[in-house]
């Protein structure tokens, strides 16, 4: 697990969806008003891949996500875990007076791979245009469609 990026569907129902190298790792459904910097953490604490030898690897190298995340408390939460953030600062924000890093563009690149999963996920007419009443519901359907992509993607 190199990087881990960040995106969300903003709908009725918001779909926080956490990939790496573009396949899903881990899904949460947030209501529509709801912030998402409130999300994040909840997000980032439910990932797990297997290594080789069988143990669970819980930590990525990095994290890339847009301006929403750039809040203190969740890149503080980031870096006390050892994880590099790849976030770009706010405009209003303070940039490296106060001590952090600047922005690695080239690694910053790499989200629009999230993107592109969720133009595959929104070919999906039901998830784009949210049907479901319930979000259990509504959660089983993204989860089906990310399946979906995965198998495709293993048979390309």
């Amino acid at each position: 697990m190199g990087w881990v990026a960040l995106a969300v569907v903003l709908a009725p129902k918001s779909i926080w969806r956490q990939t790496d190298g573009g396949l899903t790792l881990n899904i949460v459904l947030s209501p529509g008003q709801v912030h998402e910097s409130q999300f994040a953490q909840r997000l980032m604490d439910g990932i797990g891949v297997q290594r080789q030898n069988g143990s669970m690897k819980r930590r990525s190298n990095a994290v890339l996500a847009d301006k929403v995340h750039s809040g203190h408390a969740f890149r503080n939460a980031l870096n006390n875990k050892g994880i590099k953030t790849v976030i770009p600062r706010k405009s209003n924000e303070k940039m490296a007076l106060d001590g952090r890093s600047q922005l690695d563009r080239d690694a910053y690149r790499n989200r629009n791979v999230v993107e592109h999963c969720f133009g595959r996920l929104k070919e999906y007419r039901r998830i784009a245009t949210c049907y479901d009443k319930t979000a259990r519901n509504y959660l089983a359907m993204v989860k089906l469609g990310c399946i979906r992509l995965f198998y495709k993607r293993l048979c390309d």
